[in-house]
């Protein structure tokens, strides 16, 4: 009987010894605290962590493209208002320079009423054009006053055909819309030859003076203004080009003629805006 006892507690023991270690039983059951990760491995870990910078980074790409895209559109609203602004501005111009054609052409109207236009006003401007150039007193004494009242009232006299207001308006707009000044430059010869008694004339020589003086041409520029200044003393444009021949003395480092260019505007127009300028010029010369 005993050696029965001692067999059985034996295989007991040696079952006992042999059985897992229950922890492992109570993990595998899901009863305990540990709990299966969601991830098996270091390399899944990974590329989970590759997929999340990927779809930032792809939205981070995206982001920067709308912001490109909406750069675009402001540089190009900013070019339309830009070049609106610009084609306002032409606009506003050119009806400066109508309005100012309307008052020069109305103060002329009223010196041709007091003086009639007679054959010798071609005559008269002979002195005029033989005028040398660079020399302010002899612009005074060739021109005269009686001179430029009937030279001035010839072209008021003139009346303006259409086709003398497209050629000039044409001429015009070589300068103001097309910036073209080598084709305005004939243009605007094309324009005086055809039309020398044209009301639009000392404009037209004016024009050409400032062409000329925008391309370096100095001497030709000078004699345009001269030409104004001479032929046409009642036009607006008269006083401008004093100031310019002031302007291109004192380029020319000939102070001297600066300042008789410029006393010469302030005694003849005296309310004219460049007669402002000019005495403001006087003082620093």
């Amino acid at each position: 009987m005993k050696k029965y006892l001692v067999t059985a507690l034996s295989v007991i023991s040696i079952a006992s010894w042999a059985d897992p270690a229950p922890v492992a039983d109570l993990s595998r059951a899901g009863g305990g605290a540990i709990q299966t990760p969601k991830y098996a491995s270091t390399a899944d870990r990974i590329a989970a962590l590759e997929r999340i910078v990927e779809a930032r980074a792809n939205a981070q790409v995206a982001m920067q493209q709308q912001v490109s895209a909406l750069l675009d559109e402001v540089s190009e609203l900013r070019g339309v208002t830009e070049m609106h602004s610009y084609k306002l501005e032409e606009i506003l111009q050119q009806q400066r320079n109508i309005y100012q054609e309307i008052d020069r052409r109305l103060g002329s109207g009223a010196t041709s009423g007091s003086t009639s236009a007679t054959p010798t006003t071609q005559n008269a401007a002979t002195p005029a054009e033989q005028a040398p150039i660079g020399n302010p007193a002899a612009l005074v004494n060739a021109g005269g006053t009686q001179a430029a009242e009937t030279i001035d009232s010839g072209s008021a006299a003139a009346s303006s055909s259409p086709s003398e207001n497209d050629t000039y308006e044409s001429a015009v707009n070589l300068v103001l819309k097309d910036r073209n000044y080598d084709a305005a430059i004939p243009a605007f010869e094309n324009f005086v030859r055809s039309y020398p008694d044209s009301s639009y004339a000392p404009n037209a020589y004016y024009w050409l003076g400032q062409l000329f003086f925008t391309k370096n041409e100095l001497l030709k520029a000078k004699a345009q203004f001269e030409r104004v200044v001479a032929q046409y003393p009642q036009s607006a444009k008269a006083a401008d080009s004093l100031a310019k021949l002031g302007q291109l003395a004192e380029r020319e480092g000939d102070t001297a003629a600066a300042k008789q260019f410029y006393q010469l505007l302030v005694s003849k127009y005296p309310q004219s805006k460049p007669a402002k300028a000019a005495k403001a010029k006087l003082e620093t010369l």
